[in-house]
């Protein structure tokens, strides 16, 4: 039960954060779990991978150029390494 009350919370803190940043927003159950939470946790997730490709570009595995992407950067293989 502890880790349902765990889950709830998170999730609560979620719908939170996602007010706090939308103060207009109002939504069913199914549109706050498939828009509000779906979208909180792809912005987390972005700043995770930004993250780790960061720490393996400082590693030298991979390699982070300008040829494409939404931001104009894209990461690739150091073939070098």
């Amino acid at each position: 039960m502890a880790e349902q009350a765990e889950r709830v919370q998170a999730i609560a803190n979620e719908v939170e954060r996602y007010l706090t940043d939308h103060p207009q927003a109002a939504d069913s159950v199914e549109g706050i779990a498939s828009w509000w939470l779906a979208r909180q946790r792809i912005h987390y997730e972005l700043e995770m991978v930004r993250s780790a490709l960061e720490h393996l570009r400082h590693k030298g595995v991979v390699l982070k150029t300008g040829e494409r992407g939404k931001d104009g950067v894209v990461y690739r293989l150091n073939k070098r390494q």
